[in-house]
């Protein structure tokens, strides 16, 4: 189940990377210059400050100030696990990154950073947040296996592109979501999921993320939903098998993937 999922998650890299390569050309002088005001659009983890993506296209510069998607990440946490009497140490982790402008944050970059106490990376994660729909948030989370000694997670987003949103904003309904655990270990999570949207849409990224008794995440995971009707509505089920995680509630979070964009 494990590989199979991170298979479909390296697609969907491999697909954008390719999709988007030749349209980041320019000069390397540019590029690599070191004079002047510093130009970074990066939203860390530790700043719930918001960051515009740069609009595209033939809008003048009023009209992408409308437009303009503003990411932030608004919660991050994870839990370091033992791994239990059979299994390996691991972090289990979750992230909530949210889109407060009028625009569709397209493209944006992420990377997930996993320390030991004296700073030194024990592990990270990269990867591609492909649309986060205006007014909306989406979410990451996993379990990272062979991970031991992880006493901060630091994360940091590079947004990409805003795109104008044509109609009303709108976002998936979820409801009955319902975390238990597992005979064999793990968890189970179920819930319904309800699109507002006129077409049926496969391969939506649907994330479980876990909180304790004072709301804080301690962890996360994630599976692809199939797909649900226009206007409709499909049940949905997230296994997790880490072991020694007992969260007090649930959230689960529904949003496009790349694997969405392409169908």
């Amino acid at each position: 189940m494990t590989m199979q999922r991170a298979a479909i998650s390296k697609a969907a890299v491999l697909t954008l990377a390719t999709l988007t390569f030749g349209t980041a050309c320019g000069s390397v002088a540019d590029t690599a210059s070191t004079e002047g005001d510093s130009q970074s659009e990066v939203v860390s983890g530790e700043s719930a400050e918001a960051s515009e993506g740069e609009s595209e296209g033939a809008a003048d510069a009023e009209e992408a100030e409308a437009t303009a998607a503003e990411l932030s990440v608004v919660e991050h946490g994870f839990t370091q696990l033992d791994g239990g009497e059979y299994g390996e140490p691991g972090v289990t982790y979750g992230v909530v990154i949210e889109n407060s402008g009028d625009g569709i944050a397209a493209d944006a970059e992420i990377q997930i950073s996993f320390l030991d106490s004296n700073g030194g990376v024990v592990d990270s994660h990269e990867g591609y947040v492909p649309a986060v729909l205006p007014g909306t948030a989406i979410a990451l989370g996993d379990y990272v296996y062979d991970a031991s000694g992880v006493s901060e997670m630091k994360v940091q987003v590079l947004p990409g592109t805003s795109e104008a949103l044509e109609e009303e904003p709108a976002n998936f309904t979820v409801s009955n979501v319902t975390t238990r655990a597992q005979e064999y270990g793990g968890l189970k999570t179920t819930a319904k999921v309800k699109s507002p949207f006129v077409k049926d849409l496969e391969e939506l990224h649907t994330v479980a993320i876990y909180r304790d008794g004072n709301d804080k995440i301690i962890g996360g995971d994630f599976t692809y939903l199939n797909f649900v009707p226009a206007e409709g509505e499909a049940s949905v089920t997230i296994d997790s098998f880490t072991e020694g995680l007992t969260p007090a509630t649930t959230d689960v979070y529904v949003a496009l993937s790349s694997l969405t964009l392409l169908g």
